[in-house]
């Protein structure tokens, strides 16, 4: 094939990348999972892809960091997505990480054939304001992270759902068994320093739990406690205005700086209690500290959940919502309206 073989023919989505193994995978999952409107081609180095191709022939260009070159920059291409290697964020042209879900790569690159583009994605909110939903107990063992992410697995099954996490040990890694690359420190960070870029590194950041997107959490519970409440707080608002999300699950522990500060602001509080004796008098001495410290609000807005006992719940997080649980939590949110 030369440069003009292309011209008249559908124009191609192009990988380049040197990782040959890397690049085999994802040509060979694009091609049959991908349900493109257009071929893949894969090219080894940037050189073989620039003898063959021009902005004519390609639809997309989907290109490693470590190939990504002035030449390439500045050939015309219109459409680019690179596949960050490094994690540093680029702000041009967009980026997402290489060694994410390859499904969720899949994803980008159907939106983009599709018409979505940079300006079309993240930047400026389309959809209804968003829900932040807290989920708070002083109840211990009482199954909150497990009802939380069941909860926003549910909701985002009918919209767009962002689930954050705030205890000292998530354990969120070791279940999904992947690594994540970097924590919502890095948004946070984006947020004080370079809000502009925030979006950008929001599509980065972001993982998936079935429908459900979640950014990674931090890494140690040093790391939570140094985060003051105003910082949390101007993060969800960023969020709201650069995204889509309708709602936005808060899964809180006491290890967060102004927690309470935090469950005002929230739509709706869920608050799971147990008919032991040590549950009740934690429940009890929680709410007193609600009333005495004038967050009456926060009391207002709570809503008590009665777990029942679960004879089993899955060992993967991704099944939540095909169990007990799932059927129990259903009932709670459309009895809140929320779906």
């Amino acid at each position: 094939m030369n440069k003009n073989d292309g011209d008249s023919a559908p124009r191609r989505i192009c990988l380049c990348d040197s990782e040959t193994s890397y690049g085999e995978h994802l040509m060979e999952y694009l091609r049959s999972e991908g349900k493109l409107p257009c071929e893949v081609y894969l090219y080894t180095s940037r050189e073989s892809f620039l003898r063959m191709e021009t902005p004519a022939t390609t639809r997309l260009l989907v290109i490693a960091e470590s190939q990504y070159s002035a030449e390439i920059e500045n050939a015309g291409f219109q459409d680019i997505l690179l596949l960050n290697e490094s994690s540093v964020y680029m702000e041009k042209p967009e980026n997402m990480s290489k060694y994410q879900s390859v499904d969720r790569i899949c994803d980008r690159i159907r939106e983009i054939c599709a018409g979505q583009s940079e300006e079309a994605s993240p930047g400026v909110r389309h959809g209804k304001p968003m829900k932040l939903i807290g989920v708070y107990t002083p109840v211990t063992r009482c199954l909150q992270t497990t009802f939380s992410i069941c909860m926003g697995q549910l909701l985002a099954g009918t919209a767009p759902a962002l689930y954050l996490n705030f205890e000292a040990y998530s354990g969120l890694e070791i279940m999904l068994d992947r690594s994540f690359r970097g924590s919502v420190s890095d948004l946070l960070y984006f947020n004080d320093c370079a809000k502009e870029k925030l979006a950008g590194q929001l599509r980065f950041m972001t993982e998936k739990m079935g429908d459900l997107d979640f950014l990674p959490p931090m890494e140690s519970f040093l790391q939570l406690r140094a985060i003051r409440a105003e910082q949390w707080i101007g993060l969800f608002r960023t969020i709201e205005k650069v995204t889509d999300y309708e709602y936005c699950i808060l899964d809180l522990s006491e290890q967060v700086d102004g927690v309470l500060e935090i469950l005002r602001q929230c739509d709706i509080i869920f608050t799971i209690t147990r008919e032991d004796g040590f549950s009740k008098a934690k429940l009890r001495q929680y709410e007193h500290l609600l009333t005495s410290t004038q967050y009456e609000d926060i009391f207002m807005k709570t809503r008590r959940c009665r777990l029942p006992v679960f004879r089993e719940l899955p060992e993967s997080i991704l099944m939540m919502t095909r169990t007990d649980l799932a059927a129990c939590v259903e009932g709670i949110i459309e009895e809140e309206g929320l779906i």
